[in-house]
């Protein structure tokens, strides 16, 4: 395998480092064996200094700097800069169980989020006593598995069985947990052994001695750049090379051609295939076109490492997919492809024991279900003890791909400036009868009374002000301080995250005199960035998910609408059912639409919808010299009503 060092695309950085203040102030570095190795890892921002200036190639490196190290090198970590708010990190999907399981790791610590997004992509698990040891020195076996396992989620980690075997004079004395990525890091000769024939498993390692295995381990990632292409066949657990081809075009002609072989292949790394599903390996943002740019104002949602997408088709460097009924493009560099013939698993629906739909998450790096209970009703097609598949959450497909229905779910399609028909004592009810955390800890304490419960007053007081729907403002705010427990909402006030980032959630934050205020600001927030047609971050006024709705630029989470959506669907089933399926929806078909005073086109145009497939409220019907009308409820909170042709709605099917 070509060994390389220098990263010659770096050299610029490299040179421009040595006059900088970090590389001024890294006299400790200068005139280093491994100077030169240890710069152009800072330059790509694998290794940082100390706060002192220093850079300390001799010091041992702790578990938790090497889990950033991985996660830098491999580009595997999250970034949702773009997103307007920001979540405490508490209670988003399959992160947070198990970072709140980690007893020795709390959220104002540096090392959080790397940890957080090295457990995200299945690099690390911790201790069987739900510890992680951040500050104990990573060992030579530790640093073998991680490095792996970062190779696994970048779908390039060879078959062990091609791999040489070991011969180290100390082999017994590597855990059995080890061995095989011992195995592979050594054959790759990314992790070798010593000049005695040992391999010293439990040995720890140095900053500089590390850096020469993220490089080498890189130079592996990268390849060499006239690497060619291969057809492959598809096994289970393994590919087999069939042919090998100068360009991919070749390659997938005849992958296309004959029936021998199902992908086409370039460093172990799957770019095309005759059907599977793909799954992001980092941050990923979806573009318009196959150019990866994206003009202002363009559809451009973003979604974080783990998150399927229906493959569509692919090129050497792009793949195209859909998200949520929306087609897109993305970098090869962040999606991992895997065919129908290795598919280990898939997200799916299901039908629960009481009739509502349950969402089963697929985590393809550590192949776990993740479930966030019942988000709404389940269609009635849907039999018990079946899997349904959809890309958007309402049209459904069996086993076979057969379309099964279309139903969407009330709450998700919702258009958020309607009033709730619950009370402010109702709302309080439910967070004191539905608190789920009575004697248990969280957060570092022991919960015997619900945090929340008065804030139902806040709620329909905004709803007033802001024409936000009061369910859904206490739905957010129980999603986003996992109700009211998290340290940010205890300390602070921060009932939905606003102001935390992934570098420091806790210190970010945003502090707020009392809930109410915080609840404000948050219903101000959402009706100027979300609900207003003409705001920023406009895709429709309800929750949505990928491809309309709040969900596009609000939250990474591809299911935060979907999430929040259940908790008002779960409310609403403790309180008796008030709220839903009580509005007649439509969802319009095009875009730029009309909304006028009347039901005529000769009638005042009160606004225009600049974005397609979005919910609107029925509230009747007309017709006017032989063309049918809605009266729906105005998406612009400044009208009273407002009037639609009525060619231009689709009365939406939903989940009864």
């Amino acid at each position: 395998m070509k060994k390389v060092l220098l990263i010659t695309v770096m050299a610029a950085l490299v040179l421009s480092l040595f006059n900088s203040p970090i590389a001024k102030a890294a006299d400790d570095l200068s005139g280093h064996p491994y100077e030169k190795e240890m710069r152009e890892l800072m330059a790509l921002g694998v290794i940082t200094g100390y706060n002192d200036g220093s850079i300390q190639p001799e010091r041992h490196v702790t578990r938790a700097e090497f889990a950033k190290m991985v996660i830098k090198t491999f580009g595997l970590g999250t970034n949702a800069e773009s997103a307007e708010f920001k979540s405490a990190g508490l209670t988003n999907a399959g992160i947070t169980a198990t970072a709140i399981n980690f007893k020795d790791i709390s959220a104002h610590q540096w090392f959080y989020w790397p940890v957080m997004d090295a457990v995200q992509a299945g690099i690390v698990k911790g201790y069987p006593d739900n510890t992680f040891r951040p500050n104990e020195s990573i060992t030579r076996e530790q640093m073998a598995t991680m490095v792996s396992r970062a190779l696994a989620a970048k779908g390039m980690l060879p078959d062990v069985e091609q791999t040489a075997t070991l011969n180290f004079k100390d082999l017994s004395t590597i855990l059995e947990d080890h061995v095989t990525d011992v195995r592979i890091l050594s054959h790759l000769e990314i992790l070798t052994g010593n000049t005695d024939g040992t391999f010293k498993p439990k040995e720890s390692s140095k900053r500089w001695m590390v850096a020469l295995v993220m490089l080498r381990a890189k130079d592996y990632m990268d390849g060499p750049a006239e690497k060619e292409f291969q057809a492959v066949s598809v096994a289970s657990d393994k590919t087999t090379i069939v042919k090998h081809f100068d360009t991919f075009a070749e390659a997938k002609k005849y992958v296309q051609d004959n029936t021998n072989s199902q992908a086409v292949e370039r460093t172990n790394k799957i770019l095309w295939m005759e059907e599977g599903i793909g799954f992001t390996n980092a941050f990923t943002e979806i573009y318009p076109s196959e150019t990866l740019k994206a003009s202002t104002g363009t559809f451009r949602p973003y979604v974080p490492a783990s998150t399927e997408l229906k493959f569509l088709d692919s090129t050497g460097t792009t793949v195209k997919v859909e998200l949520a009924g929306k087609i897109g493009y993305v970098s090869q560099n962040v999606i991992r492809l895997i065919p129908e013939q290795a598919k280990k698993g898939q997200s799916y629906y299901e039908v629960s024991t009481s009739g509502s739909l349950v969402h089963k998450i697929y985590n393809h790096s550590n192949g776990t279900l993740q479930s966030t209970g019942e988000i709404g009703k389940a269609p009635k097609e849907f039999v018990a003890g079946m899997k349904y598949y959809s890309w958007d959450g309402a049209t459904f497909t069996n086993a076979s791909g057969a379309l099964v229905t279309e139903a969407h779910q009330y709450f998700n399609k919702l258009p958020l400036h309607t009033t709730s028909n619950y009370t402010a004592a109702e709302l309080d009810k439910y967070l004191q009868d539905a608190f789920p955390y009575y004697n248990k800890t969280v957060a570092g304490k022991t919960w015997t009374k619900s945090p929340l419960v008065g804030t139902g007053k806040f709620f329909k007081e905004m709803e007033s002000k802001y024409k936000v729907n009061a369910l859904y403002l206490m739905a957010h705010a129980i999603h986003e301080s996992g109700w009211g427990t998290s340290k940010i909402a205890q300390d602070k006030f921060n009932l939905f995250g606003y102001g935390a980032v992934d570098a420091d959630p806790y210190k970010a934050a945003f502090t707020y005199l009392t809930f109410r205020e915080s609840i404000e600001y948050a219903a101000q927030k959402v009706d100027a960035n979300y609900h207003t047609i003409k705001a920023s971050y406009y895709n429709g006024a309800y929750l949505g998910n990928k491809g309309g709705g709040m969900n596009v630029r609000y939250a990474s989470d591809p299911f935060w609408g979907e999430k929040i959506a259940g908790h008002m669907y779960r409310a609403d089933l403790k309180l008796g059912g008030k709220d839903l399926n009580k509005k007649i929806l439509g969802e319009t078909t095009t875009a730029p639409l009309n909304f006028r005073s009347g039901a005529s086109a000769t009638n005042e145009m009160l606004y225009t919808l600049p974005v397609a497939g979005v919910p609107v409220v029925i509230n009747g019907n007309t017709t006017a010299s032989g063309v049918a009308w809605h009266k729906v409820q105005p998406e612009n909170k400044a009208d009273t009503e407002a009037y639609v042709h009525g060619s231009y709605i689709k009365m939406l099917p939903l989940a009864k």
